[in-house]
Parts: C-alpha cells; structure tokens; sequence
C-alpha cells in the first residue's frame, strides 16, 4: 500500500514538471521584454503594452493640397473676432521666432521656426458669452478640412509642463490651469510646414521658414562713418559675464578699429563703457570701467599709441532703451567710440 501512495505522489509531481516546463516556452526572457520595430522606430514595452515613437518626423504627416489662403490661414468662427495686432500683449505678429510643440503620439517636443503670429479672440458682441466648446469645434473641424493632423488633442503632465513649458520664453505664457485645453495641429503641404496652437480665446500659427543671417561684419569704413556722422559708434563687445575679459568672438572687432585708427592717424577717440541695470550700481560703475580700459588695452597692443585714447565707464547712468526688457538691457549693454 506504502508503494502504490509512493508511486502515485511521484507520477503527479513528474505531470506537473512537465506543465511548468511548457508553460515557460511561452514566457518571454527578460531581452525580450522591450523591442525595437524599424519599420515605425516605435518602442514597444511588453509590459505596459505602450508605443512611444522616438521622433517626431514630418515624414509622417500627410501632404494636403487643400487650398488654405494667405498666412495665418485661419479666420475666427462667426460671432468671434481677432484683436487687432498690437492691441494687446498678446496679439502681434513676428518676421521670424518658433513655437514649442509637442506631440502627445510621439511623447516628442520639438520647435517650428519661422513667421509667427499670436492671435487673441473674443466675442463680436463684448456682452455675449464666450463659448468654449463652438470655439473648439469650429477651430477643430476646420483644421481637420484642410488636411491637418491633431498631434496633441490637450492635457499636458506636470513632468512634460515643467520641463518644456514653465520656463517658455516666447511672448506668451501658458497657465498652468490652461493646460487640459492645450491642442496642437500641424500641416504639410508640397512647399509648407504649418503649426497651430490652440487654447482657451488663443491661438499661435507658426508657418516654417528657414532663417537667413542678416548680420554683416560692422568694419573700421562704418565705424569711421558712424562716428563722423554723430561724434560717436555705438558697439556691443562680448565680455566674460560680470567681468572684464574681451571674448574671443569680439576679438573682429577690436580689429577693425586698430584698422579705422592707423588709416586716421589725427584721430583720437574716448572708449566708454556701459551697463544695463541688473545688479549693484557702484559694482556697475567699476564693471564699465575695466571694460572700457580692456578695450583701450587690447587697441594699444596692435600699436595705436595711447596718447590717442583714453577710457571712460558710466555704468548704468545712461541708458539708451529700457531696462524693464531683455532687448532693452541688450542694448544697453555697450561700448561707444567717441571722438575727442
């Protein structure tokens, strides 16, 4: 009786040996887990069964050949009207910036640059009420008509809005109650590539075009010219942050001036510093000060003879654009050749 129990416990535990042996035939190995498809280049994460492209491509997007009209190609809903440019912070159009997108499909953030144009809406009757789902659905289907593809249809995750949003430095800021209303279109057509943005009474249309330098070489003829037109040439030489260090970027132009001064040996000119606002004034003082003499020094080094210069700092005391902008404060930030 003892054997026949003792052969029995035996065959059941071979049967089950067995079935665990099948069962891990069909359980992946932990290399296979996650896998890359190089037809989509999706990854694929067996275990949440989620898809996260790795790029966005505008391979991807559909060329349309809807005729859109003229940039910004988007006329507001009946019953809605866009500010006028200008009339508010909001509404205004620039030559060339970029917008922030993001498609939601690809979990990928990526700029457009070219012509932007910031548009505010409101009602046509400023007593009517403003109606959020019209708005949408107008915006929405007509987007949809003329062949642009939804890459975000709004909501945005603490994680990707303080990573790419709260420190957003374009003209406009999205609030952080904003966020669920956040949609993003793009538009390819043969010779374009269009962005909107979409939230709440905004929108933002960027249209792409490839940027071009406009910034010649400001030589020792100009330099020359400038200071004979007004007494003085206004230049905007790199230092070293809060020091007086000339960058090696700005070494061009220290040259160019060693040229205007050994092709006008009667000339003597005032090399004068200046600051914008940021920061401790008599520390601005000193700051214009050494850098106006390391400009004069590295002049005299090239053999210009110092009788023939002299350096001057004013710190923040003459500001020739306002401190409250960062243009502003660019500017302000200065040196001036003036002929004495």
């Amino acid at each position: 009786m003892k054997y026949i129990y003792l052969v029995s416990i035996l065959t059941l535990a071979a049967l089950f040996s067995c079935k665990d042996k099948e069962q891990s035939k069909d359980i992946p190995s932990s290399e296979s887990t996650t896998k890359t498809s190089s037809s989509n280049k999706e990854l694929i994460n067996d275990n949440t069964n989620t898809k996260i492209k790795t790029e966005f491509s505008w391979d991807d997007i559909p060329t349309s050949t809807k005729d859109i009209g003229d940039f910004p190609f988007i006329k507001p809903p009946k019953g809605i009207v866009a500010d006028d440019i200008g009339s508010s912070v909001y509404s205004k159009k620039l030559n060339f910036s970029k917008l922030k997108m993001f498609s939601k499909a690809s979990n990928t953030a990526f700029n457009i640059e070219g012509k932007v144009e910031f548009i505010n809406f409101s009602t046509e009757d400023e007593n009517a009420n403003w109606e959020q789902y019209y708005f949408n659905k107008s915006i929405d289907n007509y987007l949809e008509s003329i062949g642009a593809i939804q890459i975000n249809k709004g909501g945005m995750t603490d994680a990707y809005y303080e990573k790419y949003w709260s420190n957003y430095d374009l003209e406009y800021t999205v609030k952080h109650n904003d966020r669920d209303l956040i949609r993003m279109w793009v538009l390819k057509q043969e010779n374009r590539k269009i962005g909107v943005q979409i939230f709440k009474d905004r929108m933002a249309v960027v249209e792409q075009v490839e940027f071009v330098q406009t910034i010649e070489k400001f030589t020792a003829d100009d330099i020359l010219k400038e200071i004979n037109a007004k007494g003085f040439a206004t230049l905007h030489i790199n230092f070293d942050t809060g020091k007086s260090r000339i960058k090696t970027s700005s070494f061009d132009i220290i040259n160019e001036i060693v040229k205007m001064m050994k092709a006008n040996s009667d000339l003597k000119i005032s090399i004068e510093g200046h600051t914008d606002n940021v920061g401790n004034e008599l520390s601005n003082m000193k700051l214009s000060k050494n850098r106006a003499r390391s400009v004069m020094m590295a002049i005299s080094d090239e053999d210009i003879d110092e009788s023939r210069l002299k350096s001057e700092g004013f710190g923040q005391t003459k500001p020739i654009e306002d401190n409250s902008t960062e243009e502003g404060k660019a500017k302000n930030r200065r040196v001036e050749l003036r002929k004495i």
